[in-house]
């Protein structure tokens, strides 16, 4: 949010000036009509736009199914809504202070191509920027990631299963390298509950989702394979590893986890560690037989028959 403010403040500052300064106030050719409305116009595409992906993320909610407007519903709505404010207020300063020549919103239009460029290179360098102050923090001249993200979490809409709506959901947590914090939210009976997965420490977004006999869910990444129960009162999420030969299941804590371990025994039991906790594993061996893909995570969810199976390379296998 910081960086589209510091955007709306700089395209407002040219028009400021040329209204504060009682010449250029005055003088309205139809140049300066534009070098006074573009910016506001620019402003005015920027803002529709973000009121567009809000309208679409509250629709998605409401369904919990991704919803997006197609792409000429977004160019249409946002390129009306600048010129109208570009004509509209170039006729506004005409009447104001009309002179002898009649308005033409030609330079208004050219200069509003012309400046469209710059401008959003603008605002990806601020976006750009607050990304790096919020997850950067510096510690002695080192640079070290901040675990306390305030980037927002994208969402992926699952289809819904047992009667429970099913999101994954990722947040960024560097400004320009693929790591991510991961959870699931889940909504049943008009209340939700969220469970986070273990943290993405570098690599881009792909799960592929397997439906087992007994009607739970496998997440695979080239990470960890994750085992999503909601069959019963608690949606209840497992990490799954082969330990002696054997498939082990524990519950993944409900926390940030960015540090872990593989299974070991501890006083005769099978265990895994988790963000420092030790959570007792039971032996599951068996239950991904049969198991059918039905469906990937990237940047949406996409069902089999949208994109098939894509094969996972593991973090700790050879090739």
């Amino acid at each position: 949010m910081l960086d589209e403010l510091i955007f709306t403040i700089l395209m407002l500052i040219l028009p400021t000036v040329l209204w504060i300064v009682p010449k250029t106030r005055r003088n309205n050719g139809n140049w300066l009509i534009a070098l006074k409305t573009v910016p506001l116009g620019i402003i005015a595409l920027f803002w529709s736009d973000e009121l567009l992906a809000k309208i679409a993320r509250d629709i998605s909610e409401r369904q919990e199914r991704d919803f997006e407007f197609p792409i000429w519903i977004a160019l249409a709505v946002t390129l009306i809504a600048a010129f109208l404010v570009i004509i509209l207020g170039g006729l506004f300063i005409k009447r104001k202070f009309g002179t002898e020549k009649k308005y033409n919103p030609g330079p208004s239009i050219l200069l509003f191509l012309l400046f469209l460029p710059p401008a959003f290179l603008c605002l990806l360098i601020l976006h750009f920027a607050c990304s790096l102050s919020n997850e950067l923090s510096i510690d002695h001249g080192r640079v070290q990631r901040n675990s306390e993200s305030k980037a927002d979490w994208r969402t992926a809409w699952l289809p819904r299963e047992e009667n429970t709506g099913i999101a994954f959901q990722e947040q960024p947590i560097h400004p320009f390298l693929a790591e991510y914090n991961y959870r699931l939210r889940f909504s049943r009976d008009g209340e939700q509950s969220y469970q986070f997965l273990l943290t993405n420490t570098g690599g881009r977004t792909l799960f592929n989702l397997y439906r087992l006999k007994d009607r739970r869910l496998l997440f695979r990444d080239k990470g960890w394979d994750y085992l999503v129960d909601v069959r019963g009162p608690e949606c209840r999420v497992f990490r799954l590893e082969i330990f002696e030969d054997k498939l082990y299941a524990a519950r993944i804590p409900n926390e940030i986890i960015d540090s872990w371990s593989g299974p070991m025994r501890e006083n005769g039991e099978i265990v895994m560690e988790m963000g420092g906790q030790t959570v007792p594993a039971e032996d599951v061996t068996g239950i991904l037989d049969g198991m059918t893909y039905y469906g990937c995570i990237e940047d949406h969810f996409y069902p089999a028959e949208q994109k098939p199976e894509q094969k996972i390379q593991k973090m700790f296998e050879e090739d």
